[in-house]
């Protein structure tokens, strides 16, 4: 399938790598379909692409590449929602504003997206535990990187 984007211009992606939200982004309800962009397999950023709308993109990363112990708990209906009886079956990213100066960038620890990686569906959630919702990108001055 071919797709528009503001930074990326014209792409071609497969259909079968379109993650379907089951209610959109906090700020963009209305938006449910999206792609998960990368310049390689291994790369922690990333960009959340919406197919519905050229010029909606996010910046993702893992969060396991900024805190080590990252355990999110989602409560019942979220798991129910996303098909899953248990996290450990869940991909999670979370959302990065990044800065000019990199060490003012900050990532949203308390709303990740969690994705079912086996049926493509996926919901930005909101933690059980106790996440801060602006966490520096580089672990400084938070006492939680590992």
């Amino acid at each position: 399938m071919n797709i528009k984007t503001r930074d990326f211009g014209d792409l071609t992606v497969n259909e079968e790598d379109a993650i379907n939200f089951t209610c959109g982004m906090y700020g963009f309800d209305e938006y449910t379909k999206y792609v998960i962009l990368k310049d390689s397999p291994e790369d922690d950023i990333m960009y959340l692409q919406s197919i519905e709308n050229t010029d909606l993109s996010f910046v993702l990363i893992d969060p396991y590449s900024i805190i080590n112990r990252y355990d999110p708990n989602l409560n019942e209906e979220d798991l129910n929602e996303l098909r899953v009886k248990t996290e450990a079956e869940l991909k999670f990213l979370v959302i990065a504003i990044i800065k000019e100066e990199i060490k003012d960038s900050v990532v949203n620890l308390k709303s990740p997206i969690a994705i079912n990686p086996n049926t493509k569906i996926a919901k930005q959630v909101i933690l059980q535990n106790s996440y801060p919702l602006r966490y520096n990108i580089l672990g400084e001055g938070e006492g939680l990187k590992c």
